[in-house]
């Protein structure tokens, strides 16, 4: 019999991981818009890929499914508050965050982060309530707790 409902959901809340957030601005009012994700991870080594897991719901779905470009910022263990407030729909987490930019590309990312990477769209698969993104050329803008 397969898992399903809450139970299903709970074990994916509460697998390890790291934890990121994925950012974008949107095409049209250049705005931020970003979400937790716990699905990120390094896809390939040569060439360099990371992908991560949007679910079709979220409120920055069609903004960073559209997007060419976007940030990843893996969290620190005292940035539990910036997870918190991405894991929430609205524009609110946006306005109370502090955002470095890209060195290579236009992409939010957040200040303080482990690490933070910048990334192009190269592939979107359509995955059952999910769109899984996928980056083929990234560049990491740092590593440790800068904002060079």
């Amino acid at each position: 019999m397969p898992i399903i409902g809450d139970l299903y959901k709970q074990i994916g809340r509460s697998t390890a991981g790291a934890v990121c957030i994925a950012a974008a601005y949107d095409a049209e009012t250049d705005a931020v818009v970003g979400l937790t994700a716990s699905s990120f991870v390094t896809l390939s080594f040569d060439p360099p890929m990371i992908m991560f897991a949007l679910q079709h719901k979220a409120d920055s779905y069609a903004s960073i499914v559209s997007s060419k470009a976007f940030g990843i910022s893996v969290l620190a263990s005292n940035q539990s508050e910036v997870a918190a407030l991405f894991a929430r729909k609205g524009r609110e987490k946006s306005e109370r965050t502090t955002f470095a930019h890209g060195q290579m590309l236009h992409v939010p990312l957040i200040a303080g982060a482990l690490a933070k990477i910048e990334c192009l769209t190269s592939q979107i698969i359509m995955s059952g309530d999910h769109a899984i993104v996928v980056d083929g050329r990234f560049c990491p803008s740092s590593c440790g707790h800068t904002d060079r």
